[in-house]
């Protein structure tokens, strides 16, 4: 699931990078904005499978720890979806950027967390 993630972030990333939000309120929407959005969902859903197996690798605090890196990534991932027709209308966004953030860093963290975890386990072997 973190090679799932990884693979489609960099294709998003490279293939279907977004327009600017005045490009986008001028009508220069293009097939790779279109394709940013399911990409987007795609790896957002091989990182949250990834926590849901991953969850039970390290314990009872891990395991509660990646449900509430999933409810944190669902809520502010829900946060920034109702923002994107006013970004689309280049119309002020003022949590937009901060929403995205926590999402990314949360799942940042996650994976530190996850590694960290992993070493430390296999010092104890």
């Amino acid at each position: 699931m973190l090679v799932g993630y990884a693979l489609t972030g960099m294709v998003t990333g490279v293939f279907f990078p977004m327009n600017t939000r005045e490009a986008l309120a001028a009508g220069e929407g293009t097939l790779r904005n279109a394709m940013h959005i399911p990409g987007t969902a795609l790896m957002s859903l091989f990182i949250a499978l990834a926590m849901g197996f991953g969850a039970a690798l390290l314990g009872w605090r891990f395991r509660y720890y990646s449900y509430g890196t999933i409810a944190i990534l669902i809520a502010f991932g829900v946060l920034t979806s109702l923002q994107a027709g006013r970004m689309a209308a280049n119309e002020p966004t003022p949590w937009m950027g901060v929403e995205e953030r926590i999402n990314i860093y949360a799942t940042m963290l996650w994976v530190a967390v996850l590694a960290i975890g992993l070493l430390r386990a296999q010092e104890t072997r």
